[in-house]
């Protein structure tokens, strides 16, 4: 009921507001009055809307969310689809015929990023105003009677081995019994001196060093080589980053979930210690915390999450009935996600920290990570999507499956609209009179995705305000990171579509290099070059606009125009910034983690090491290249 008494009034009323004939046309002393035109009209497709509204409202009403998340989603798609339907019904059709191929660009981009903002709202608002999780999963008291033998897995491609020993180091120290796990290091890196000194340490660690003759498959062929090769009473295997440190309590807090025999993995937040190496791990670190405390536990009611690559463990019988990790996938740990929820396995999302890695500390780095991630992603979409529509997952599975991977495209929407409003902007150069033309999309396309932008900080807000003590001013250099990366995403989803591949590139981590002013801001426009010169462009332009002096009301136009015009070139320059910022506030990380050069033998944990007489030894370190 209350779903859709909120439904039908705000989807309502921002129907209403949205179908204003005349408020484009408006002067500035008019606009009050005009906002007040649409109640004295109703429309029959205004009536449908209305209705539609209160449906909408109904079927979102079951997730129990607060009457303010109601109000705040309806308000907001109600605002979407108003501005859509106006701009379809009263705004294109007034331009002249001749200049409407501007207005069908501008719609077309809307149309297509305007959805996204739909579909993450409702991950927000799910994750802060929802009353009661029904599907929260709680860390379990261990029980000494559920013991099954679990690997860690530990991918390494020429990772620092010093990093390499703190992530081994901590995981030999599980508090878990010595007999029933173990620590299986996966050494593809090229370096023949590393992977010995590597091995010796593994040896005196009590982990096994593995390395494979034909390193094929990305991190994907290491894992199943290493899960081929493990004893058969190995139940679960736990992949492990090359830079994690793992709490010891973390076998015995996540082996409980798996009592239910239809859990295929559970999944815990990736969390860091190096939040303070630079600006950018610091708006890193809380941009991760909107996904592991928002998206995540939202799509575990739906039993709907990914497998995450690190921090999450899987049953060994699960992974093989679906065929191992893909080899042809560079997000191996994402797709698996989608075959095992098709083959009708359930997965568990458990919110609670076990362990901490390093963030990439530069803007290289993070641009390398988000182009292989844009790419991964965008691959796993069009490869599965088939399987996804046609298994029996519920319609809420399917849509979060095949939703998630779709904002990795609104950069694309996003450059269209600037190059639609750059084309407005340079009307007085090239003879153009777009605000004459086109007065009443540049009213709405200012009023309404600012109106969106300000609600999106909000919802931002909530949801990091629930994770960490944050203030607005840190949830929009959240928000301005995350569009700082957006032309990468743009560069690597065209880079799939047009049929190009990608080598799986491991992200750098650790210490950047710290430049002086002029070396981090040449660096910073040789990274973003192209975000760099569109930025500067569209303001540039938004200044010539604004000394330009015109009649009311195009000076309404004109104004929100250059407006419109600054606000895209900031975002377009958030690149340059961003990468700036990160090589100019870099500073020394700490990596002392356990010393272990005053560990004692006894320190360490005893392991079984012997393999089956019928699997190649786990203990086998023969060298890539090496004859058998």
């Amino acid at each position: 009921m209350t779903g859709g008494i909120f439904g039908l009034l705000t989807y309502g009323l921002g129907a209403l507001l949205m179908a204003a004939p005349v408020i484009a046309e408006a002067s500035f002393s008019q606009l009050p009055y005009e906002l007040l035109h649409p109640f004295q009209e109703l429309t029959p497709w205004l009536v449908v809307l209305v209705g539609a509204g209160a449906a909408m409202g109904v079927a979102v009403a079951r997730y129990r969310w607060r009457g303010a998340g109601l109000l705040s989603y309806f308000g907001l798609v109600s605002l979407i689809v108003g501005f859509l339907v106006y701009s379809v019904t009263v705004s294109i059709p007034q331009v002249p015929p001749g200049e409407r191929w501007l207005s069908y660009l501008l719609l077309a981009a809307e149309t297509g990023g305007l959805p996204l903002i739909v579909i993450f709202s409702f991950y927000s608002l799910d994750a802060a105003t929802r009353r009661r999780w029904t599907r929260l999963a709680e860390v379990r008291e261990w029980d000494p009677m559920l013991q099954p033998k679990l690997a860690f897995l530990v991918p390494v491609y020429n990772e620092p081995v010093e990093l390499v020993q703190q992530t081994v180091a901590h995981l030999v120290r599980q508090d878990y019994p010595s007999d029933r796990f173990t620590v299986v290091v996966i050494d593809d890196s090229d370096d023949p001196e590393a992977r010995r000194e590597l091995k010796a340490f593994c040896e005196r660690a009590g982990a096994q060093h593995v390395t494979r003759e034909e390193r094929e498959g990305f991190k994907a062929g290491a894992l199943n080589h290493a899960i081929a090769r493990l004893p058969p009473t190995y139940e679960l295997v736990s992949v492990i980053d090359a830079d994690y440190w793992v709490e010891p309590d973390y076998a015995k807090s996540i082996v409980g979930y798996f009592a239910d025999p239809n859990i295929s993995f559970v999944q815990t937040p990736q969390d860091y210690r190096n939040e303070d190496e630079s600006f950018l791990t610091r708006q890193y670190k809380r941009a991760e915390a909107y996904f592991y405390h928002a998206i995540m536990p939202s799509r575990n009611e739906q039993n709907a999450i990914i497998f995450c690559g690190t921090m999450g463990m899987m049953r060994r019988s699960a992974l093989e009935d679906v065929g191992g990790f893909a080899e042809d996938q560079i997000c191996e740990d994402a797709e698996i996600s989608v075959r095992l929820a098709a083959a009708g396995w359930d997965s568990l999302y458990v919110d609670e920290s076990f362990g901490e890695g390093l963030m990439p500390a530069v803007f290289e780095a993070y641009k390398s990570q988000f182009h292989r991630w844009a790419f991964g992603n965008v691959k796993i979409l069009f490869s599965r999507a088939k399987a996804i529509l046609r298994s029996d997952m519920s319609r809420r599975q399917k849509v979060d499956f095949m939703v998630s991977n779709l904002h990795w495209f609104d950069g694309l929407f996003v450059t269209a609209i600037a190059l639609a409003l750059l084309y407005m902007g340079l009307g007085p150069v090239i003879g153009y009179d777009a605000v004459t033309h086109h007065q009443r999309e540049l009213l709405l396309l200012t009023l309404v995705p600012i109106a969106l932008f300000v609600d999106s900080i909000v919802r931002l807000h909530l949801v990091l305000r629930q994770a960490d003590d944050v203030r607005v001013w840190d949830s929009l250099l959240v928000q301005g990171m995350w569009f700082s990366i957006k032309i990468t995403n743009v560069a690597a989803t065209l880079k799939y579509m047009l049929g190009f591949s990608t080598p799986f590139v491991r992200t750098p981590k650790g210490l950047g290099q710290d430049l002086s002013r002029s070396g981090a801001l040449l660096r910073s426009i040789r990274l973003t070059t192209f975000e760099t010169v569109m930025g500067i462009v569209l303001v540039a332009v938004a200044a010539v606009n604004a000394t330009l002096v015109r009649p009311d009301p195009e000076a309404i136009g004109t104004a929100f125009l250059a407006g419109w015009l600054t606000l895209y070139g900031l975002f377009f320059l958030s690149a340059p910034t961003y990468a700036y910022l990160s090589y100019r506030t870099l500073e020394p990380a700490e990596f002392d983690g356990i010393p272990l050069q005053d560990a004692e033998p006894e320190d360490w944990v005893e392991f079984e090491v012997a393999p089956p007489p019928e699997t190649v030894g786990m203990e086998s370190t023969q060298e890539p290249g090496e004859p058998s």
